[in-house]
């Protein structure tokens, strides 16, 4: 797979071309990416995935910007598994914001794309002020020389699928519901940085506190049951996501949300090192303990918890 980041650099060939998003890279996604290439295969074109290094609202509406789904290197990944002949990432700027429907099909579509076929889901929005609709991609399709494919939206649960679904599940600890959606377990990653210790010196489960990429999502507060990718083996995991209620007054200026991950059988210096925790199932929410010796007390259960835990996930790592 080649990777692009900018139009310049693409050589001139004819493309079949997946536009979108791509936030989460969900089976909806994965449904629009995976026709773009059979249809190139079957036409003898190059299959290529067009997406952006932002979401959008980034740039249009700061203040509407969601949380993303999938950090940028990792979106890259999930795209890049769907074996693509070329994936191109453009920078979502001020200038590509502002232009046109028409003259996004022309510029960037028509003249450097050279594209022969456009694909893109039933939600699919472009242009300044999202003004354009598959319906417009079709007309000016038909004057610039490309044929535009629009794929209906994927459903889970007799509902449609949406990244801004995924992350009120998310949000929710819905994570059986999150996984039938993104095909496989939500996950973040994040770099293991020095905390206030607790773990190990006062309630005997030491944990890896993450720090994780601004403006991404992970599930609401709460204790998961989770598998932990670190320097390439996996381990399972009890994850606490939350605000340490115990410790911290929630009306404290400084009080913010921690994630913080006990290794089971693991024993080793891991800071600075980046990891990936993937969420399975919530084994319950964040609760304000009376001292420490309570707290304790639960992290055990927590960690018994996710031991006993039966998942296909688990097993698919060696960790059945």
């Amino acid at each position: 797979m080649e990777l692009h980041t900018s139009l310049a650099s693409l050589p001139p060939r004819p493309r079949c071309v997946a536009i979108g998003t791509f936030d989460g890279v969900h089976t909806g996604h994965r449904r629009v990416v995976r026709t773009a290439m059979e249809m190139a295969r079957a036409a003898d074109l190059v299959g290529a995935v067009l997406t952006f290094d932002r979401h959008p609202l980034a740039v249009l509406d700061p203040a509407r910007q969601p949380r993303l789904l999938t950090p940028l290197a990792a979106k890259i990944a999930l795209l890049a598994a769907i074996h693509p002949d070329e994936l191109i990432v453009l920078p979502f700027s001020p200038a590509l914001a502002s232009q046109s429907a028409g003259e996004f099909c022309r510029e960037v579509l028509a003249d450097a794309l050279h594209a022969r076929v456009v694909i893109v889901g039933e939600n699919f929005t472009f242009g300044a002020q999202g003004t354009g609709t598959p319906d417009t991609l079709r007309e000016l399709g038909r004057e610039l020389g490309f044929r535009a494919l629009v794929v209906p939206l994927a459903a889970a649960g007799g509902k449609p699928i949406s990244s801004t679904r995924i992350r009120r599940l998310l949000q929710e600890g819905a994570l059986e519901e999150v996984r039938e959606i993104l095909g496989r377990p939500p996950s973040t990653h994040g770099t293991v940085a020095h905390g206030y210790r607790r773990g190990s010196s006062c309630l005997d489960t030491p944990t890896a506190n993450l720090e994780v990429e601004a403006g991404t999502l992970f599930p609401g507060r709460g204790v998961y049951a989770a598998r932990a990718l670190v320097a390439g083996r996996w381990y399972r995991a009890a994850v606490n996501i939350g605000h340490n209620p115990t410790f911290h007054d929630l009306t404290e200026a400084t009080a913010r949300i921690h994630i913080e991950a006990h290794l089971l059988d693991f024993d080793g210096d891991i800071y600075g090192q980046e990891i990936r925790v993937d969420f399975l199932h919530k084994i319950r929410d964040e609760v304000r303990f009376a001292d420490v010796a309570d707290l304790a007390t639960q992290l055990r259960r927590d960690v018994a918890a996710t031991c006993a835990a039966v998942d296909p996930a688990y097993t698919e790592v060696g960790l059945g």
